[in-house]
């Protein structure tokens, strides 16, 4: 029996749950397709209730791979949920097939996906799963499968979760190989053969000094994989509380020995000769203990010795693990702020200490040159701050050591969440239309035109005169200025300075020759995207 699992997922088709799902399925000798349909292939549309809706011919293309499958599953997030919900609805029309949905939003939604799909997946697909796939192939009732919730013949059948997997050494690595596999090719506006070429224009560009910054830096084509399940915080904002509220007392979070990750990287070095770095994508890779950290940076350094980027939290960064991982290749750092005010801190339950932060900003400072100007990001348009509340965030940022990024992104209130609990709490989100605005059709990355907002865009210029945007952020011009009716200008503002970006770095790689990053630019804007 084949299974066919589908994942709408960010361009860089990283789709974690499906690619873990297929290779436990193949190492039990099943039979997995697997089919990304990328970021670039919806197109959003205002004037159907700001929905993204895939080209028709895409959802047949679609129905057409999964025709003869025994299963179909279809993986997402709760940004992706629009998304899902057509794919569904495609495959129900079209074929007589069990369909199964799976990932953070059906965890922690599962009773508004059983209206659009059969089975619903809750937590950890691997063992559940092939438990299904076993019945199916065997004709045998699947209605009492720990981790399913079941609608048939007019009932839901809804199970007891099993035990976590701990010992994550016993799986095996992503599925990152192409037989069986179909994307969207940007190119042919089309699902094609996953194909090494394909892989290669999919992989993200990471950041990688060379040189120093302002004269010599270059973006490397970077192949993404975690090594842990599970964040050690548990902040408002994020799923990750509810799904270790699920498996208390268990130890949710967890970590993959050092030697199985060596291995994958190999496997990735040996299959995939144009990658030039690795990003370690755990939400916070520095959990570890320093002597992990040592012990994964010395075998990094001896077997794989590509730059890597991680992701990292205040608490967590010390000038040991930091020392460890440059040696080892480490060349650029993330890290989240979200917001310094009181109001935010109680509220996402993220007490970290300004000075812990800017504790942690100074030794990435220590090794300026060795890496890549690190990223910090902060969280915009949170309902229970004010704007002064906005300003104390912002007054942190103009105290980080130069030069940085800064990412900025808009506060969604996610299903699963205790902020979108508090959100039907206090009335922000009443009505169905509220959740599409806040939720499905919010642009996560695109935070609102208020003063505040882009007075945080320009402080994220590192070398933009401070003394102005602390004299403009005085409570004074906040009252002046603060106006809904002056959104268009700093929305405009931000659109002109985006722009004026993106023609800086196509002028520095026209004049580096790098004429690869133009391309892929090119690819991505004629794309079919929203």
């Amino acid at each position: 029996m084949r299974i066919t699992l589908i994942a709408p997922t960010p361009p860089d088709v990283s789709a974690f749950g499906i690619r873990a799902l297929s290779s436990y399925l193949k190492k039990h000798g099943k039979e997995v397709r697997l089919i990304f349909l990328p970021g670039g292939v919806e197109k959003f549309k205002y004037k159907t209730g700001f929905k993204y809706e895939y080209e028709k011919s895409i959802l047949d293309q679609v129905v057409e791979l999964c025709k003869g499958s025994g299963l179909v599953g279809v993986s997402f997030m709760s940004n992706y949920l629009d998304r899902a919900v057509q794919i569904c609805e495609a495959l129900n029309n079209a074929l007589d097939v069990p369909i199964m949905t799976g990932g953070i939003h059906p965890t922690v939604m599962p009773e508004s996906c059983l209206s659009f799909s059969d089975i619903v997946c809750v937590g950890e697909g691997e063992e559940a799963v092939l438990e299904l796939v076993q019945r199916l192939e065997e004709g045998k009732d699947y209605t009492d499968i720990r981790n399913l919730q079941v609608k048939r013949g007019g009932k839901i059948y809804r199970n007891e979760l099993r035990p976590l997997i701990q010992d994550l050494d016993s799986l095996p690595f992503y599925d990152f190989g192409t037989e069986g596999h179909f994307t969207y090719d940007n190119i042919t506006k089309g699902l094609a053969p996953m194909s090494k070429d394909l892989l290669k224009r999919s992989f993200p560009l990471e950041p990688h000094v060379e040189g120093s910054f302002n004269d010599s830096y270059k973006r490397t084509l970077s192949y993404k994989t975690m090594t842990t399940r599970g964040c050690p915080h548990h902040c408002t904002f994020c799923a990750e509380k509810t799904l270790s509220d699920l498996y208390k007392g268990q130890g949710y979070l967890r970590k993959r020995g050092i030697s199985h990750i060596m291995d994958e990287l190999l496997w990735v070095k040996r299959e995939f000769p144009f990658v030039e770095s690795i990003f370690l994508f755990d939400d916070t890779f520095l959990v570890r203990t320093t002597e992990e950290i040592r012990e994964f940076s010395r075998a990094y350094k001896n077997t794989v010795g590509l730059p890597f980027h991680i992701q990292a939290s205040p608490t967590t960064v010390t000038e040991e693990k930091m020392e460890a991982l440059i040696d080892a290749g480490l060349a650029f750092v993330e890290m989240g702020i979200q917001s310094t005010s009181i109001a935010a801190k109680d509220l996402y339950k993220r007490k970290v200490p300004a000075d812990t932060i800017l504790r942690a900003a100074e030794v990435f400072r220590r090794y300026e040159g060795k890496i890549y100007p690190p990223c910090y990001h902060v969280i915009l348009d949170n309902p229970w701050e004010t704007p002064m509340d906005v300003v104390e965030t912002l007054h942190l940022v103009l105290q980080l050591p130069r030069p940085f990024w800064l990412k900025r992104a808009s506060l969604v209130c996610f299903p699963g969440t205790e902020l979108y609990a508090k959100a039907r709490q206090d009335g922000i989100i009443t009505t169905e239309e509220d959740e599409r605005r806040e939720i499905y059709a919010k642009h996560l990355h695109t935070p609102k035109g208020t003063y505040v907002n882009f007075l945080m865009y320009l402080a994220g210029f590192s070398y933009f005169p401070r003394w102005i945007v602390r004299f403009l952020s005085n409570a004074f011009f906040v009252r002046l200025f603060e106006r809904p009716w002056l959104s268009g200008v700093y929305m405009r503002s931000y659109r002109l300075g985006e722009t004026l970006i993106i023609l800086s770095k196509g002028i520095r790689a026209f004049v580096k020759g790098d004429f690869s990053r133009i391309y892929r630019f090119f690819i991505k804007a004629t794309s079919k995207t929203s």
